[in-house]
C-alpha cells in the first residue's frame, strides 16, 4: 500500500520506486478509495475537463446577487486583446482566467473546488492556461491535476485548507502551492524541484488574512486568485531555474499551521477583522 504524509514522504517514494509524482499519487488514491487506475483517472478527468467548461462559461455580463463581483475578468480580456497587456500574453492569460473562475464561484456557477470554492481560479487559470499555450496533452494534463491533489492532500493533513482554520494562507496559499507544483511538473521538474516549487509559492503567502467583506467570498477574494496563480507560476519558474526554498517543504507547511493557529479568530473568514471594517468595507455592510 503506498502512504505518504509529507513532502518528503512523496519525494523519497518517487525515487524508491522510480516513478513520477503523479503515479505515487494516482496509486495512493486507488489505495485509499479502493479503486482501480482506470476509475481514479476518469475522476480526475472528470474535474480537469469541468474545469475547462467553467472557464468556457464564464459570462461577464453575469453579477453576483450583492452586485459586488462580476465582470472583472471580461475586463482583463478586453485588455489583453487590445495588447496592452505589460505582463506578456501567458501571464495575463492566468490573470484573466483566475479572476474569471472566482467570478464564476461567486455567481454561483459551477466550478470546481481546488482545494476550496473561494480559491477555485488558482489551479484552473495555470492548467488552463498552459494547455492552450503549450505542447500538452488532455492526459499530461490530468497527470499534473493528480500532483496538484497530492500537495494539497499533503497540506490537508498537516495544516489546513480552510480560511475559517487558517485564514486566506490556506485557501490561496494551498491553492497557490498545487499550482506551482503542477506547473513545474508540466516543464518536466522532477519530484525535489516540484516540492520546492510548491514550497517557494506557499512562502510568500504565509499570513495572509481570510478578511472578507460582509462575510461573502468576493471581496478581495476573488481578486487574490489572480494573485495567487501570479506568484504560483513566478515560484515554478524558480524552481525550475535550480532555485531551491532554504525552508525545508514540510516545515513551510508546518510554520503555516503554526501562523494560522496563531491568527485571531476575526482574521479568520469572520468577516470581523482586516479589510472587512475598515472605512470602505463597512459601507458595504448597508
Amino acid at each position: 500500500m503506498t502512504e505518504y504524509h509529507t513532502l518528503k514522504e512523496l519525494h523519497e517514494l518517487s525515487l524508491e520506486q522510480k516513478k513520477e509524482m503523479w503515479e505515487i499519487i494516482q496509486q495512493a488514491d486507488m489505495d485509499a478509495g479502493e479503486r482501480t487506475a482506470e476509475q481514479s483517472y476518469a475522476k480526475m478527468l472528470e474535474m480537469y475537463r469541468a474545469m475547462k467548461d467553467a472557464d468556457a462559461r464564464y459570462d461577464g455580463n453575469l453579477r453576483s446577487a450583492s452586485k459586488r463581483a462580476g465582470g472583472d475578468g471580461e475586463k482583463l480580456h478586453q485588455y489583453n486583446e487590445a495588447q496592452k497587456n505589460i505582463c506578456g500574453p501567458f501571464v495575463g492569460k492566468v490573470m484573466e482566467k483566475a479572476i474569471k473562475m472566482g467570478e464564476s464561484n461567486a455567481c454561483m456557477r459551477r466550478i470546481v473546488a481546488a482545494p476550496t470554492a473561494g480559491s477555485c481560479g488558482v489551479l484552473p487559470a495555470i492548467l488552463l492556461s498552459y494547455a492552450e499555450d503549450y505542447p500538452a496533452t488532455e492526459e499530461q494534463m490530468v497527470h499534473a491535476l493528480y500532483v496538484a491533489a497530492g500537495i494539497g492532500k499533503v497540506i490537508a493533513e498537516n495544516a489546513f485548507i480552510a480560511g475559517a482554520a487558517g485564514g486566506c494562507q490556506a485557501e490561496i496559499g494551498s491553492a497557490g502551492a498545487m499550482a506551482a507544483g503542477a506547473l513545474a511538473y508540466l516543464q518536466g521538474g522532477d519530484a525535489e524541484c516540484i516540492i520546492h516549487a510548491a514550497a517557494l509559492s506557499l512562502k510568500n503567502m504565509l499570513g495572509l488574512a481570510c478578511d472578507p467583506v460582509a462575510g461573502l467570498v468576493e471581496v478581495p477574494c476573488i481578486k487574490r486568485n489572480s494573485y495567487g496563480a501570479v506568484n504560483a507560476l513566478t515560484s515554478a519558474q524558480m524552481a525550475l531555474a535550480g532555485i531551491r526554498s532554504a525552508i525545508a517543504p514540510d516545515d513551510v507547511i508546518d510554520s503555516m499551521r503554526r501562523i494560522g493557529n496563531q491568527m485571531p479568530s476575526c482574521l479568520k473568514e469572520t468577516g470581523e477583522g482586516g479589510l472587512a471594517v475598515s472605512e470602505s468595507g463597512e459601507k458595504y455592510m448597508n
